[in-house]
């Protein structure tokens, strides 16, 4: 049998098996803590980065949408109430967009109202 490795993969190789067989060091201990700083240190910077924050904005609101999308799918086809800081809007939920609901008001106009517009919902 032939194994091939490289001296620091022997290396470390073998302090890992002393540390099994005898137990860290205060050397190893120090090295571990260096290792765990370097690694906070990381994801505070990618944690508090613009990118991310837009990324983790961006994937909450399409949850929020998500969610209530489903609520709205059940009362699809249904009269019901739509709340939103403009007024109220009464008709039959006609349509689930992505973002979006379209009710058909009695009087026949379609009327379009994004999620982010709707404060509240009820069956008429």
């Amino acid at each position: 049998m032939k194994i091939i490795v490289n001296a620091k993969e022997l290396k470390e190789y073998f302090q890992g098996l002393r540390r099994l067989v005898w137990g860290k060091d205060q050397r190893d201990e120090e090295v571990e803590k260096d290792k765990e700083e370097a690694i906070r240190c990381s994801l505070r910077k990618e944690l508090y980065a613009e990118e991310f924050a837009a990324f983790l904005q961006e994937n909450h609101s399409d949850l929020r949408q998500d969610s209530f999308r489903k609520v709205l799918l059940r009362y699809l086809h249904e009269t019901v109430e739509l709340g939103t800081d403009a007024g109220s809007v009464t008709g039959v939920l006609n349509e689930v967009g992505r973002d979006y609901a379209e009710i058909i008001e009695s009087s026949g106009t379609r009327v379009l109202i994004r999620f982010t517009q709707i404060n509240y919902v009820h069956e008429v």
